[in-house]
């Protein structure tokens, strides 16, 4: 071949002139027939270029292009550099040379970046590479807050952008970077785009964003104001974190929290009170990692958790002597950071701690003492106060609590004197609480989720003191328990709580997390999912 390409060169034996860009290469027939299945087409019967006098004038490549071409063709070598890939895999897929494509493909691969990405998508669906667009929008699709500050995001098609904002693959930590993306992408040519923006912004998922950024930064721009469209999307966010126990009536995707969107946050206590513990640790299921994240402000165990309005509330607890504690502090998993709240007006371990509404509720406990309470407070938020609430009908500390459509549960616990396999509801509108049907099982130290309109009680100590690994679940609407699977492993102390977890090897709508002993955890998304 290396004398078939000197003859080439020579203009020696050659059948066939190319012409490209009025430039004349010389090659030989049999040669690019071989080679490239439009040139063996060109050459057949059926076509008039089979006149050998006649040259072949190619119009989509470039005279530099072609050179590489044909020396690819004779020696079987090619240098693909960033600055000749694209003309190489254009000329290849006209001149259908899937070898030199397939080469082109795999270096286009191997260069993505957040800065290339969008166009390597344009090219691959410019020269049919399935593939490599494959490639080049999943990557998109990984990366996109990242890819959203490039400039070849401003200059996307609006077409392109509505296919990413609209996604559940979109990977973002936070709903607020696809708002900035969007408001990004508009503000790079306003008077063209801003009638696209009342469009684009029915895919931005407002309802998943912190009320305080909808608050100070979304209600506060300009393009947002004087966009009519807007005002259902705020109001539709706004019900949704000031009446939480009426999201399962907002029906659409603005409330589905996208794929990559799922992680808990977890307060981690264990042992006893001599083992109070200020660590935290989040856990990421889409890298399936645990990392460690500012510690709480106090040591702690036998303490309580819950989520309002984005942040994780630890209620009360024992100190590394053993003290109860009346402090409350939150934590910002934007900010990473803890602060302190107002402390209730009674100390509290092993409270049941409940988020409904605007306001977060602690019932029950062990006071400074050791005896079991029937007392509770209630908290609020915006005005950093506690005020009490009517007491329970009965003691109970260690006893599991949940929310189900606006009202609140407390199960089993110790009143100081026996288990208890009797439950309360808390209608906080009225002020009241109103026995439940008897479970089947005493217990306290129990984990407690909903799903469905039902509440699971797992786990926790008998009327023995004995570890149970029986499950029941309550029906509000039949008011009747029934016993579902059990554990597989008797278990006290744990803490179960719901979230949508999505893997990359798998999609499931139910997942188990349970931290076990006296570890606690609880999500910081309010997904949906429940324990196995």
């Amino acid at each position: 071949m290396q004398c078939l390409n000197d003859f080439r060169k020579h203009n020696v034996l050659c059948e066939v002139t190319i012409v490209v860009n009025g430039k004349p290469f010389y090659a030989h027939r049999n040669v690019l027939a071989a080679a490239s299945p439009y040139f063996r087409a060109m050459f057949s019967s059926h076509f008039r270029e089979q006149n050998e006098s006649k040259p072949v004038i190619l119009e989509n490549i470039t005279a530099d292009v072609m050179e590489e071409l044909l020396n690819f063709i004779y020696a079987g070598t090619i240098k693909i550099t960033p600055f000749n890939v694209k003309d190489l895999v254009s000329a290849s897929n006209y001149l259908l040379m899937n070898s030199l494509k397939d080469a082109c493909v795999s270096f286009m691969k191997s260069m993505i970046n957040p800065s290339n990405c969008l166009g390597i998508e344009t090219a691959a669906n410019q020269f049919d590479c399935e593939a490599l667009r494959k490639t080049a929008n999943q990557y998109i699709l990984d990366n996109f807050a990242t890819v959203s500050q490039t400039d070849e995001f401003k200059s996307l098609p609006a077409d392109k952008l509505e296919e990413f904002l609209s996604s559940d693959e979109t990977k973002v930590d936070r709903e607020e970077q696809i708002f900035e993306a969007l408001e990004t992408w508009v503000s790079h040519n306003e008077d063209e785009r801003k009638p696209l923006f009342p469009r684009l912004i029915q895919h931005v998922r407002f309802p998943l964003m912190s009320p305080y950024y909808l608050a100070d930064f979304v209600e506060t721009k300009e393009l947002v104001l004087k966009t009519p469209e807007c005002t259902p999307l705020l109001l539709e966010a706004k019900n949704y974190h000031m009446l939480p126990d009426r999201r399962h009536l907002i029906k659409g995707s603005r409330t589905k929290p996208r794929k990559s969107m799922g992680f808990v946050t977890v307060i981690f206590s264990a042992g006893a009170a001599q083992s109070s513990l200020s660590s935290v640790e989040r856990y990421d299921p889409r890298t399936n990692t645990w990392t460690m994240v500012a510690p709480m402000n106090v040591r702690r165990s036998l303490l309580n958790v819950a989520v309002l309005d984005g942040r994780l509330y630890a209620v009360g607890g024992c100190d590394e002597n053993n003290f109860r504690l009346n402090s409350v502090e939150h934590y910002n998993p934007f900010t990473d950071t803890w602060h302190y709240s107002a402390p209730m007006a009674t100390c509290r371990s092993s409270p049941c701690v409940l988020a409904t509404g605007r306001a977060l509720y602690v019932v029950g406990g062990v006071n400074y003492v050791g005896m079991s309470l029937n007392t509770g407070e209630c908290f609020d938020p915006l005005a950093n106060t506690w005020s009490p609430i009517a007491p329970m009908i009965e003691k109970r500390a260690s006893a599991c609590g949940a929310v189900c459509n606006g009202k609140a549960y407390v199960i089993g616990g110790w009143d100081g004197q026996k288990h208890l396999n009797t439950g309360e509801m808390y209608e906080p509108e009225i002020d009241q609480w109103t026995v439940i049907p008897q479970a089947s099982t005493a217990r306290w130290d129990a984990g407690i989720a909903v799903e469905s309109d039902r509440i699971f009680v797992v786990g926790g100590c008998d009327r023995n003191a004995l570890c149970t690994l029986e499950t029941e679940c309550y029906d509000p609407e039949k008011k009747k328990w029934s016993k579902v699977a059990s554990l597989p492993v008797a278990t006290h102390g744990l803490k179960c709580s719901t979230i949508q977890v999505i893997l990359e090897s798998f999609v499931q709508h139910v997942n188990a997390l349970v931290h076990w002993g006296q570890g606690l955890h609880a999500t910081c998304d309010e997904n949906k999912a429940f324990k196995e």
